[in-house]
């Protein structure tokens, strides 16, 4: 059986021309690597845990007696204001480290119900996430320290 050839093509014209917009400049690109970058920018040292002095403040910590909790977590708040007390940060952020509280500042003004919850000494509400309850405690972090500051301790 004989195979035929395709006909030949016609040159095609040159049309660089057309895409010299589209063309890279001619100086040379570099990728980047950890070792090109540390040789620019040095990182910067990590930030100093702040002193103990800093960190806490007795009266901001009394000043959770008698408070309402302000966590006010649905299923799980006891509104009790004889057992409210000030709930630090659970999260690694607020200045915390390996024993270490986060500090004053990072706080919330909890009933012993909604302390436990946040810690992770009870279990979590029915139908809630730990986010959910997270959510919960800065909602009540930004109200305490609406408080704090009615109070004049920040």
């Amino acid at each position: 059986m004989l195979t035929r050839k395709p006909p030949p093509r016609p040159d095609r014209r040159d049309r660089s021309d057309e895409f010299a917009s589209f063309r890279l400049s001619a100086s040379r690109a570099v990728m980047a690597t950890p070792a090109s970058i540390a040789a620019v920018a040095p990182a910067p040292p990590p930030p100093a845990k702040l002193p103990r002095q800093a960190r806490t403040d007795q009266a901001i910590r009394d000043s959770a007696n008698g408070e309402e909790c302000d966590m006010r977590l649905e299923q799980v708040c006891n509104g009790r204001t004889d057992t409210t007390v000030l709930s630090h940060f659970p999260g690694l952020d607020g200045d915390r480290g390996m024993g270490l509280k986060a500090a004053d500042l990072c706080a919330c003004y909890t009933c012993s119900a909604c302390h436990d919850a946040i810690d992770g000494r009870a279990p979590l509400p029915e139908g809630m996430t730990r986010t959910d309850v997270l959510l919960a405690w800065f909602h009540g972090h930004l109200r305490t320290l609406v408080k704090l500051i009615r109070k004049g301790l920040v």
